[in-house]
């Protein structure tokens, strides 16, 4: 199944966006980069060691400003066989929809559309 790796400057951001994950839907792998050593920012080891271990398909979601830039950068310099897909929508909604899309047996293709239709309106 795919998973979802969430990135946010914040790590109280990215573990509350995966405990509502969790809540809400079922079978949904969350995976969370939040902070950077204990404080506000990213990291882009953090994230790269994140992808570089993901074992299933993956739909990224981030919050502001560097989030974005080492995330695509980690998902560009990213080496293995899954495949991983960065999404731009809000962080909880966003993920939200794909974690609901994914656990009732729709594609990566269909979370991702999914996301993009609510929010290209």
């Amino acid at each position: 199944m795919t998973a979802l790796v969430i990135v946010s400057h914040s790590e109280q951001i990215a573990a509350g966006t995966q405990a509502l994950l969790n809540q809400m839907t079922e079978g949904v792998d969350v995976i969370t980069v939040g902070g950077n050593q204990g404080e506000i920012g990213t990291s882009f080891d953090a994230i790269s060691e994140v992808i570089n271990q993901l074992e299933d398909d993956a739909i990224c979601f981030f919050d502001i400003g560097s989030s974005e830039m080492n995330l695509d950068m980690a998902i560009e310099m990213y080496t293995g066989s899954q495949r991983i897909e960065k999404v731009d929508a809000p962080i909880v909604e966003g993920s939200f929809i794909a974690a609901v899309a994914l656990s009732t047996g729709q594609s990566m293709d269909q979370a991702i559309a999914s996301v993009y239709d609510t929010y290209s309106k």
